[in-house]
């Protein structure tokens, strides 16, 4: 695992990455909470169904996290030149348009 500087995580390249990772991760989730609701139900408590659905985030995150699926990458690599050509026009890795 590499570790980034302060300054590279704030970069808008930084953020595009991760925010795709995000989506990957929400879409995986809901991915899982769809096919778990595919399933046969059994009489389960509300408890038990809250702590399935954390454990299928936390599932989905570590899955995002580990680029196997490639959709959040898929996303980057299409969106990253939107994200270079704003960091051109904005003068540097200052985001203040998003501020």
């Amino acid at each position: 695992m590499r570790v980034q500087s302060v300054g590279e995580r704030e970069s808008p390249q930084w953020r595009l990455r991760e925010a795709t990772r995000q989506m990957e991760a929400q879409f995986l989730h809901q991915l899982l909470r769809a096919m778990r609701r595919a399933l046969p139900t059994t009489q389960s408590s509300y408890t038990t169904q809250m702590y399935t659905d954390m454990m299928d985030e936390a599932l989905a995150q570590q899955l995002a996290q580990s680029d196997q699926f490639g959709l959040g990458r898929l996303l980057y690599e299409k969106l990253s030149p939107y994200a270079q050509a704003t960091e051109r026009t904005s003068g540097g890795g200052d985001n203040e348009h998003t501020r």
